[in-house]
């Protein structure tokens, strides 16, 4: 009888175990980071590249998974918040114990903030409440682009490529009326626009505070460990040697891969984007 007892004995005691020293490691933990970013902009490469340092416990995209949930309901109407959106979060920071926690968040009105119930200057000043004294953002230059990974995305299915996979060559035929953002399409040029604004957003709210800016060209696109070293040194730790996990998905020039690059061309060649077409 009691080897029956001694599974269910030890997983309880696991549990009480877990629920009483996970918050006083909290007390040891060296700080807690939020990363912002609107997503296909070199935060999972870099991100790969922290998960691997065994002083850090980074939690990922903890809302999107209700984001997924909120993404396939909205069509119907029968979408609902969850009663307590950010429980989520509390528990990925119960669990980093006495590692350095960090965590992102799809900032847009569009993302991640449609299902915390939260709009942007209450969401920074609630993870102020929470202990997040460290802030990293994460930038694209040429949101052109990263609207364009989002479009090929939604077509391939495909996120990522590993780092030791071939990439493959694709065209496609580019809908500049129905450029996707969260679960909205815009025209291309008021896509660009609506990021731009979000980010000025940003920056006036966390003014003031500590804030890493990582720019995808600059620091990711040629060598990540150009923005991991940087980030390290934000946290006040020692980098390691992680490895590189991914690799860029859409390399190749815009004119080689969009179908209608005429139509794209006369769309923002008369804007102050034109300079994007011609930039990585």
């Amino acid at each position: 009888m009691s080897e029956l007892l001694q599974p269910s004995i030890s997983h309880h005691t696991r549990r009480y175990a877990k629920a009483v020293l996970n918050p006083l490691l909290g007390l040891f933990r060296p700080g807690n980071v939020a990363m912002f970013h609107v997503g296909r902009v070199g935060s999972t490469v870099l991100v790969g590249m922290l998960q691997q340092h065994r002083r850090i416990y980074w939690a990922g995209e903890v809302f999107q998974r209700e984001h997924d949930r909120y993404m396939k309901a909205v069509g119907s109407g029968s979408y609902s918040l969850p009663q307590d959106p950010l429980k989520v979060l509390r528990i990925e920071m119960r669990e980093a114990r006495n590692r350095m926690f960090g965590f992102e968040t799809k900032f847009l009105d569009e993302h991640h903030l449609k299902v915390i119930g939260l709009d942007l200057e209450r969401y920074v000043d609630t993870l102020s409440e929470l202990g997040f004294e460290r802030c990293v953002v994460l930038k694209r230059k040429n949101i052109l682009r990263r609207l364009i990974s989002g479009v090929v995305l939604r077509d391939t299915g495909q996120f990522h490529i590993r780092a030791d996979q071939k990439q493959q060559k694709r065209r496609f035929r580019l809908d500049l009326h129905r450029i996707p953002l969260g679960a909205r399409h815009l025209d291309l040029v008021d896509a660009i626009r609506m990021i731009e604004e979000g980010h000025e957003r940003l920056d006036r709210l966390l003014a003031g505070k500590q804030v890493c800016e990582i720019n995808y060209e600059e620091h990711i696109s040629d060598d990540p460990f150009v923005a991991y070293r940087k980030v390290m040194a934000f946290m006040g730790l020692e980098p390691g040697k992680p490895d590189i996990l991914l690799r860029k998905t859409n390399p190749d020039p815009l004119e080689d891969m969009i179908e209608n690059y005429d139509e794209l061309q006369a769309m923002i060649g008369t804007t102050p984007y034109r300079w994007m077409l011609e930039s990585a």
